[in-house]
């Protein structure tokens, strides 16, 4: 059975891969959200009871809320004060302490709460009740100097903001301390930061498993069909070499002037279409049907079988199985020139000998026909046979 090898697939598995990629990143959420948020420039000024100095610090340390406009404010920081300490601002009745100068409500001032208790919304809403102009958070001391974005949506136009928990405890401290803080928020860097969902991710995942999948199940394919044509390809090396020695063991006979039996002007190779001229080898078939050796040889190669009566040429000479048969069976006789040429009826005239006592002295290639010219390489094979047909027509014998 003749395989065709496969085609080379890298083409392939590169459209392919790219098909699936191209899929990964348009598919919905394939790429995420982005994330924009803006830092907070966070300025304190107060007055150390101590030295009466003016104390101010600024620093880019805050972080505006999802949900808060991006915009300035400015006031009084206040704390949450209640009597059990309530520092995260969480109940509905919370009170603020904010100190002096001006008070709560002659200045604007500054909500400072801890994270914690209850949701950013809520902490929010109570001070916004309390008239803060903005609210400050800070962070848990777990996180240290690390902000995290907050998300308060239903707050209205108040300016929300976080920043760390050193930052916040040490405002608060002064604060506690009946020390009068006035911060100033201003709207800090802008930032963009593009994350991949998770449902993105399993889908990715997804379409790479299976364009591994496919690779592997078109490489194992692949590499059987590779294994498969290369077993193909030897046997059927082998099979023509074999078919080749038994053709061999067919008669050739070169053509000579005076051969009544084969009459050069009218007969002509089945095969090419040519007719028969002096020096021409042919092949003598078991069924008496003649040819151009370098016509016929292919033929049977290919076909086994005479191209006219379509005998089995290879059964015919005795090797009922495969040619690969021929190495354990023994070669069956062949007829001897005497009896193909009388089967064939080639007789020579009585003339004067004189084709007799001259073999041939041009090569047998330059008259041969141009049947087939990629088989003129083997023009010299069973060169035994044909020089024991010139021997037999020196001493006068029938020609075969």
């Amino acid at each position: 059975m003749a395989w065709r090898r496969p085609a080379a697939g890298v083409g392939a598995r590169g459209a392919l891969a790219l098909a699936l990629l191209a899929l990964a990143l348009c598919a919905p959420g394939a790429r995420g959200r982005a994330l924009e948020w803006f830092s907070a420039v966070v300025s304190i000024e107060y007055v150390d009871p101590q030295t009466n100095l003016t104390v101010w610090s600024v620093s880019e340390s805050g972080r505006f809320g999802d949900s808060s406009p991006k915009e300035g404010a400015q006031g009084v920081v206040g704390v949450p004060w209640a009597p059990g300490g309530d520092p995260e601002g969480c109940a509905p009745d919370t009170r603020f302490f904010v100190p002096e100068p001006g008070g709560r409500g002659a200045a604007p001032w500054v909500a400072l709460v801890a994270r914690g208790g209850c949701t950013f919304k809520d902490k929010v809403l109570v001070a916004a009740r309390r008239n803060a102009s903005a609210v400050v958070l800070y962070n848990e001391e777990r996180y240290g100097n690390l902000t995290m974005p907050m998300s308060h949506a239903g707050t209205g136009n108040i300016v929300v903001i976080m920043i760390s928990y050193p930052k916040g405890r040490e405002i608060l401290e002064l604060v506690q301390k009946g020390i009068p803080v006035t911060m100033t928020i201003g709207v800090g860097t802008r930032h963009v930061q593009e994350f991949i969902s998770g449902q993105s991710v399993v889908f990715v995942a997804i379409a790479f498993i299976t364009m591994m999948i496919i690779s592997l199940a078109w490489l194992i394919f692949y590499y059987i069909q590779r294994f498969l044509y290369t077993g193909s390809q030897i046997g059927s090396q082998s099979h023509r070499k074999e078919t080749k020695k038994v053709i061999g063991q067919l008669l050739l006979h070169t053509v000579k002037h005076g051969e009544k039996g084969i009459d050069v002007d009218a007969e002509n190779c089945a095969v090419c279409i040519e007719n028969f001229k002096v020096k021409d080898i042919i092949r003598i078939l078991p069924c008496k049907h003649i040819f151009h050796r370098i016509c016929i040889d292919p033929w049977l190669l290919d076909h086994r079988t005479c191209p006219m009566c379509k005998l089995d040429v290879i059964k015919a000479l005795g090797y009922w199985g495969e040619p690969g048969d021929v190495q354990d069976m023994p070669a069956p006789e062949s007829p001897s020139g005497r009896d193909l040429a009388a089967n064939l009826s080639l007789t020579l005239p009585e003339d004067d000998g004189s084709d007799e006592s001259s073999p041939p002295s041009a090569s047998p290639a330059e008259s041969e026909p141009q049947c087939d010219a990629s088989f003129k390489g083997d023009a010299g094979e069973n060169t035994a046979l044909l020089e024991a047909g010139r021997s037999d027509s020196r001493h006068g014998g029938p020609i075969s």
